[in-house]
């Protein structure tokens, strides 16, 4: 399950995938699967150390016996100055939340799809400045996993406006309607130093159990335009290597060949 305080359920064989999507992070959820290796949970929400409701969601809860590693909170801290937004969102899903859950594989992904993160509500209530549209672009990724399985159950949020936005995104992705883009400013951006220490600490805990998450250490600061250049340019390299590799060993084999007792 995937949360995207944002809350996610990721189950696979079934293994399941959730994600929970409200800005308060999914304790109930968490809680009824922490023990159990055929669900991974992963929240995105507000934390501040603890000092925002509920209190729960630490980084360091990860599960309990079978069930170690297949929690994962994004338990954002530093309060709102700067708020949280699309940027530091959709750089948690690039470096945490997919591939995580790629990793994992899940049958099915249940999304608890509550949007008090969405900007439109006030400290008390949320205080951050995600995008509908960002919301809509991260349910498109999810729908990359489980051959499109995705479930969204619409679990909150104060603002009516922001509600709806954010569930029309959402339904649009859905139904694979073409999505309104993400502005430019926005992939230019850097995350916040906050939200970057954030995920600094969520990826040297994961990290003890999803190895795929260490690569991503260290370009956390980086912009969604460097990170894609960067990542354009390592499978470049890798496929040159790859090449550089075919071609020795067809010139080994060739040589071999040549030297071989007629």
């Amino acid at each position: 399950m995937l949360s995207f305080g944002l809350e996610l359920r990721l189950l696979p064989k079934a293994p399941s995938h959730v994600p929970h999507q409200d800005i308060h992070h999914g304790n109930g959820t968490q809680q009824a699967f922490y023990n159990d290796p055929s669900v991974l949970y992963i929240s995105l929400h507000r934390y501040d150390n603890g000092n925002f409701f509920p209190g729960s969601g630490a980084p360091e809860e990860v599960g309990g016996g079978p069930g170690v590693g297949y929690n994962v909170n994004v338990a954002w801290t530093g309060g709102v100055d700067p708020p949280i937004g699309d940027v530091e969102y959709l750089t948690a899903f690039r470096t945490v939340v997919m591939p995580i859950a790629q990793e994992f594989s899940p049958d099915v992904v249940l999304v608890s799809a509550g949007f008090d993160a969405v900007e439109g509500h006030l400290s008390p209530l949320g205080g951050y400045s995600v995008t509908a549209r960002c919301f809509g672009h991260l349910t498109r990724q999810l729908m990359t996993l489980a051959g499109g399985r995705v479930v969204l159950a619409l679990e909150g949020g104060h603002d009516l406006t922001a509600i709806c936005d954010a569930s029309e995104a959402c339904v649009s992705a859905l139904l694979s309607v073409e999505l309104q883009p993400l502005d430019e400013a926005v992939l230019q951006q850097k995350p916040s130093v906050n939200a970057v220490a954030t995920l600094e600490k969520v990826i040297e805990i994961q990290s003890k159990h999803w190895s795929c998450v260490q690569r991503f250490a260290a370009g956390l600061g980086c912009s969604l335009r460097e990170a894609q250049t960067g990542e354009k340019e390592e499978a470049e390299t890798v496929s040159a290597m790859a090449l550089l590799s075919v071609g020795a060993e067809q010139a080994q084999a060739v040589a071999t060949q040549e030297h071989s007792p007629r």
